[in-house]
C-alpha cells in the first residue's frame, strides 16, 4: 500500500512538471512567432464620472471685487425725541394795530392871564369872563398829552350872546420863546352863535406839528375872550376838549 501510494504521488508530481515545462515552451514558441507592436488604437469611450473625491483646503482669498448697486432705501426709522428749545430771536418790528383814541378836557380855571394887570373873573356858574375893560383878554391853560399821540381835534364850549366873539388855539413852544400854531377856531361873528355853543378847530394849521413830542416841546391852549363887565354875562369860557390818538 505504501509503495502504491508513493507511485501514486510521482505520478501527479510528473504531470504537474509536465504542465508546466509545457507551459514554458508555449510562451517561448508564442514570443518567437509574435510580431512588432501595432499601433496604438482609438480613444474608447468615457467611462462614468467617479465618485466626488474628498474637499480640498481652501485656498487663499481673492481680491475685493467692485462695489455693487446701492440698495433701495430702507423704511424711515421712528421719530426721536425733541430737542432742547432755542434761545428767544429778537423782537420783530411793531405792527399796524388799530390806534387807540382818547381826550382829555382842560376846564375853565385852568385858564390864567399872563400879567396880573389883566382882570379875569373866575365862577363855578359863569364859568371864565374878561373883566379888564379891554377889547381881548389872553388866558392860557397848560395841555398835557401822552408823548407820540397825534392831536385830532379840539373842541372849546363858551356861552356867546352879544356880537364879539371868541379865538382859540393849541400851541407849542420849544423854550425859546418861539411857538407853533398847531390848530385855532373862532366864532366869528359872534352874533352867529348866541347863547351857548362850541366850536372845534377847522384843521390842523401846521402840517407836523399835531404828533405829540414831549422831549422838545411844551404843549398849551390860548383863549382870546371878549369883554364882559363885572355885572354883565355875555361872554363867558366854560372848558376845551382836545382828542388825540396814538399807536396801537
Amino acid at each position: 500500500m505504501a509503495a502504491v501510494s508513493l507511485t501514486m504521488g510521482k505520478l501527479i508530481a510528473g504531470i504537474v512538471i509536465a504542465i508546466l515545462a509545457a507551459s514554458a515552451v508555449s510562451v517561448g514558441v508564442s514570443m518567437l512567432i509574435a510580431g512588432p507592436q501595432g499601433p496604438e488604437g482609438p480613444q474608447g469611450e468615457e467611462g462614468p464620472q467617479g465618485d466626488t473625491g474628498p474637499q480640498g483646503e481652501q485656498g487663499e482669498a481673492g481680491e475685493t471685487g467692485p462695489a455693487g448697486a446701492t440698495g433701495p432705501a430702507g423704511s424711515t426709522g421712528p421719530a426721536g425725541s425733541p430737542g432742547a428749545t432755542g434761545a428767544a430771536g429778537p423782537q420783530g418790528p411793531r405792527g399796524f394795530g388799530v390806534p387807540q383814541q382818547g381826550n382829555i378836557s382842560v376846564s375853565f380855571a385852568a385858564f390864567v392871564p399872563p400879567s396880573s394887570d389883566d382882570s379875569v373873573s373866575y365862577h363855578w356858574s359863569y364859568g371864565l369872563r374878561n373883566t379888564d375893560g379891554a377889547a381881548l383878554s389872553y388866558c392860557y391853560a397848560p395841555l398835557q398829552l401822552p408823548h407820540g399821540a397825534t392831536i385830532t381835534n379840539a373842541t372849546f364850549y363858551f356861552y356867546d350872546n352879544d356880537d364879539d366873539y371868541f379865538d382859540f388855539y393849541v400851541l407849542r413852544g420849544n423854550g425859546t420863546g418861539l411857538y407853533d400854531v398847531i390848530g385855532w377856531a373862532y366864532n366869528s361873528p359872534g352874533s352867529d352863535t348866541p347863547g351857548y355853543a362850541h366850536i372845534s378847530l377847522s384843521s390842523i394849521y401846521t402840517a407836523g406839528t399835531a404828533t405829540v413830542d414831549n422831549n422838545n416841546y411844551a404843549y398849551y391852549l390860548l383863549a382870546k375872550l371878549p369883554y364882559s363887565s363885572i355885572d354883565s354875562t355875555y361872554y363867558r369860557f366854560y372848558y376845551a376838549l382836545i382828542e388825540y390818538e396814538y399807536p396801537a
